[in-house]
């Protein structure tokens, strides 16, 4: 196909603004400082793929609630607004029928390890958590114009991650697209009115010189776990690769450790949830 244009991709990220009726009244309702759990429910019912999502995470194994949250306003409680907000997006966006599941995959099991990221190193975890079900949304929208690119994910994500690939990989998609996915990704948070910060660390997740903030040093941890992961390498396998990048706030000692956790919580999750 022919080359992506910078400008084929601002008119995707303006298809893909929130204009679903939940997503778009939920960005608006959450920003509120006098709304409440039930609120947000109340909204949110009226999307029963959304509803049946809140309510599978809220009791998955990951909460440690055993099942017992029953009520919709409980599970919006229990997961948070961040995470509620970061479901219905990702939920939207799947609609357009260019989010698979090997997309879900790699965000959730970011998702769960960019939590335990965040618990180590006193990060906001429901924060990581919820960013990182959305660091690769810019994925999404690459997809939609080429479906060819679900072949190139598909053949990064059964690779471990190093230096050079991940380096030649988003310099292929700014050659082939402009833009490459991180970037894109941001520029749809900020469409979305994300707080800069959060836009600053999607936009950054692949070029971390320097942390930004925690969120953001959670997100990348985060991202190189579910990779080490979805690769089907163990740890011994792949340390000594050249350029392997590897999380930098999990000490070796803990990362084994770090990795079973993450490899169970997000397969349960994933499980609970499709």
């Amino acid at each position: 196909m022919d080359l992506v244009s910078a400008e084929d991709i601002n008119q995707k990220i303006e298809v893909f603004e929130a204009s679903h009726a939940v997503a778009g009244r939920l960005l608006t309702l959450v920003e509120r400082d006098d709304i409440g759990a039930r609120e947000v429910a109340t909204l949110v019912s009226a999307d029963p793929i959304l509803v049946s999502r809140i309510m599978r995470m809220a009791n998955s194994a990951f909460y440690g609630t055993g099942g017992r949250v029953r009520e919709l306003h409980a599970g919006v409680a229990m997961l948070g607004f961040e995470a509620v907000k970061s479901l219905a997006l990702a939920s939207f966006v799947e609609g357009s029928g260019t989010v698979t599941p090997q997309d879900w995959d790699h965000s959730i099991t970011s998702a769960v390890a960019a939590a335990e990221v965040a618990r180590t190193i006193g990060a906001d975890q429901q924060q990581a958590f919820s960013l990182a079900l959305l660091h690769d949304i810019g994925e999404a929208v690459i997809a939609s114009l080429d479906p060819s690119f679900h072949e190139v994910l598909d053949s990064r994500r059964s690779m471990p991650l190093t230096a050079d690939a991940e380096s030649e990989m988003l310099a292929s998609e700014r050659k082939r697209y402009g833009l490459h996915h991180a970037a894109i990704g941001a520029d749809m948070l900020a469409s979305w009115n994300f707080h800069p910060d959060l836009v600053q660390a999607v936009a950054q997740h692949h070029t971390p010189k320097g942390s930004l903030s925690r969120t953001h040093a959670a997100l990348v941890d985060g991202d190189r776990i579910a990779h080490i992961i979805a690769c089907g390498s163990t740890l011994a396998e792949i340390r000594d690769l050249p350029g392997i990048l590897l999380p930098n706030y999990v000490g070796d000692t803990q990362l084994e450790t770090v990795l079973t956790n993450v490899r169970a919580r997000s397969a349960s999750m994933i499980a609970d949830l499709f």
